[in-house]
């Protein structure tokens, strides 16, 4: 990456719509109950704890721009641009396992959390990143 051009800030940008609608779906039907589970709350409590979900959602939100920031310039560094969506979900694949995977496995360890409750985040975090990756790969073509 030369400079900040080489970046397709509209991909960046449908990457953190991508991050929250996989998130929506994965805490939703397909991992919600797990997940709250592993919380220790049910749905009323999880209700009544979630006194603004704007605001949660709007962090999220951020945050999943910075992650998907971070996947184009990876994959624009990596010379993976115009490699296609298959190069790019690699890529997306190997940073979330990798990266995200080995540097946030410890925190768990740490508190105590269950392996459970760790794969239920990186599913999300690891399926988010593929998808992202296959996007911006699809797109870089």
């Amino acid at each position: 990456m030369e400079n900040l051009s080489d970046i397709n800030w509209l991909a960046v940008l449908l990457g953190g719509v991508v991050y929250m609608a996989v998130g929506s779906i994965w805490y939703g039907p397909i991992a919600g109950k797990a997940w709250m589970a592993e919380m220790g709350m049910t749905e009323e409590e999880l209700k009544q704890a979630s006194n603004n979900p704007a605001k949660a959602m709007f962090l999220s939100f951020i945050a999943s721009l910075f992650m998907s920031f971070g996947l184009a310039v990876v994959l624009s560094m990596s010379g993976m641009v115009g490699g296609g969506w298959l190069a790019g979900m690699k890529v997306g694949l190997m940073l979330s396992v990798l990266i995200v995977g080995g540097g946030t496995f410890a925190n768990y360890a740490f508190e105590s959390k269950s392996l459970r409750h760790f794969l239920i985040h990186m599913g999300n975090i690891t399926l988010s990143m593929m998808a992202i990756g296959a996007m911006m790969g699809a797109w870089s073509n």
